[in-house]
């Protein structure tokens, strides 16, 4: 049970989806572990880590797609048959052919062909998610944009804002607005920042409003709304994962908590926290809920609570700190995106060789006979009378001849269905492989037979086989260039990844669909191989 899950583990690891969604799991609960861990640190220290990992999260995807792949050789137990990589697409029960005919066999297989496959409509899903999402960010972003054109400069503050901006280490210029439907302070913009206020800011104490400002100078200083919206971003992008916006909310309270502490070190921690509920009770008025809110009610209660705790750690990062972290994220990145288990070649290509020629001994040591060798022809000429008559006459329906194969290999070379469903019928194996004459599926694709193809996996044809020196059927498909079968194999869950190892060429070669497809100049079938999940 422990190999096969480990094997199906292995199987999803080439399709790139996955593999960049299992790699960001990895490092969404390194960054978030590691915040967890530093919880009686500065919160300037835990919103640099999910930082660093949210960074670490835009470049994961570059790096798999640019960076040489590295394989990590996992060996599984020989009573466990290997696979070398996954198998992008699941079966699928949906091809159901008629046996009556070989023409409704083929409308079944050419209607199957045009659906989509599981990976496809998991693309679609990913991106129609990720477009719905980005609609309300950009309602929100261009509602901001609104209120900060229409809001009233505060003319008296300019001075003031300017000077506070100095001394807080800002060296860029500040825009101080009034504006009737923002219910608490907010910042928001990039190159020219903005504080935004509440009209009645006007009527607030100078403590107060000395307070708010400092925790706003501080998000820009920090430069928080470029690191939130670039966060929110990415969330979109992984909208589907959980961890995803747990870290995203846990960075933005890390952000308030962090100015929250730039704050406090001039002003006295009660007044502040009174000061906070206060914005709260007017945002719970409110529907209005601005970007990097001062008072976000959801996480008021610890933001208070951490003000009021005498051993909480407070202050800046420095620029060491946060030149380490993200260069540690970028370092972790690096060593994690090109990494791929995959089962010990060799031993998987010996496993299924052996497995292979001790079926082939099998077969053989049953003698061939004249009604062998007739029926093996009637097959390949698809003369079912004269089929039923030699296996009632004795003859063996799953003879080995050397260089024509079997009865059923025969006939699914030459495409006859018919032939081909009697001999099922009557106990020929679909599994059974001749080394140089492959198997009846492997045969039945290579020569651009369809609806055998399908008839073959409706009796149970093993669809990744491997026979020493041919491949499988996928493989000889895309290297003869017969699309609609590769579609087919595909679609009934066909290893769009699989490689054999062949030794014709001098050194040895492994052969994978797409290299095989590429090396014939079958650009149809190397388009569709890549947008199906192979790799180079």
């Amino acid at each position: 049970m422990t190999s096969w899950v480990i094997e199906k583990v292995l199987a999803l690891g080439s399709v790139i989806e996955l593999s960049i969604l299992g790699k960001a799991t990895i490092m969404l609960l390194l960054g978030l572990t590691a915040a967890r861990l530093a919880k009686r640190t500065r919160a300037s220290v835990r919103h640099l880590l999910l930082t660093a990992t949210f960074a670490a999260l835009i470049i994961l995807p570059l790096m798999i797609l640019a960076v040489p792949e590295v394989a990590i050789v996992v060996s599984l137990p020989q009573s466990v048959k290997p696979i070398e990589t996954s198998s992008a697409i699941p079966p699928s029960s949906a091809l159901q052919p008629s046996t009556s005919n070989r023409s409704a066999s083929q409308t079944a297989v050419s209607e199957h062909w045009s659906g989509p496959s599981w990976i496809t409509i998991i693309r679609l899903g990913w991106i129609a998610g990720a477009a719905i999402l980005l609609l309300p960010l950009g309602i929100d972003l261009w509602r901001l944009s609104r209120i900060r054109r229409s809001g009233l400069p505060w003319l008296e503050m300019r001075e003031i804002i300017q000077s506070m901006a100095a001394e807080c280490g800002v060296r860029r210029s500040i825009e101080i607005l009034l504006h009737e439907d923002v219910p608490a302070p907010f910042t928001c913009g990039v190159r020219r920042p903005a504080i935004m206020l509440p009209f009645d800011a006007r009527g607030w104490s100078n403590a107060d409003l000395r307070r708010a400002l400092i925790h706003e100078i501080e998000h820009v200083r920090r430069g928080d709304w470029a690191i939130q919206l670039t966060a929110r971003v990415i969330c979109v992008f992984y909208w589907f994962h959980p961890l995803i916006w747990i870290a995203w909310r846990q960075l933005s309270l890390e952000a308030e908590r962090a100015c929250d502490d730039a704050v406090v070190q001039s002003a006295g921690r009660a007044d502040y926290a009174e000061q906070l509920v206060m914005l709260a009770r007017q945002l719970s008025k409110t529907q209005s809920h601005p970007a990097l809110g001062m008072a976000n009610r959801s996480d008021l209660s610890i933001r208070v609570s951490a003000l009021l705790d005498g051993n909480q750690r407070r202050g800046r990062v420095g620029l060491l700190a946060a030149a380490s972290a993200l260069s540690g994220a970028g370092l972790l990145v690096l060593a994690i995106a090109p990494v791929r288990a995959v089962t010990q070649p060799r031993k998987s290509t010996a496993v299924t060789t052996q497995e292979s020629s001790s079926q082939t001994r099998d077969a053989q040591k049953r003698r061939s006979s004249p009604l062998d060798r007739a029926l093996l022809e009637a097959a390949e000429s698809g003369e079912t009378s004269n089929i039923n008559g030699l296996l009632n006459a004795g003859a063996n329906v799953n003879c080995v001849l050397n260089g024509d194969g079997t009865p059923l290999i025969a006939a699914a070379r030459k495409g006859q269905f018919a032939a081909v469903q009697l001999l099922l019928d009557r106990g020929a194996d679909p599994n059974l492989p001749v080394t140089g004459d492959g198997n009846p599926l492997i045969m039945a694709a290579r020569e651009g037979y369809a609806d055998v193809v399908s008839l073959l996996l409706d009796r149970g044809a093993d669809i990744d086989q491997i026979v020493p020196e041919d491949e499988n059927a996928l493989i000889q498909a895309s290297g003869a260039g017969r699309l609609p079968v590769v579609k087919l194999l595909v679609a009934r869950g066909a290893n769009v990844n699989a490689r054999a190892w062949a030794e014709g060429s001098p050194n040895g070669e492994w052969r994978t669909p797409l290299s095989m497809a590429r090396k014939g100049r079958r650009q149809a079938v190397v388009a569709f191989l890549l947008a199906a999940g192979a790799r180079e």
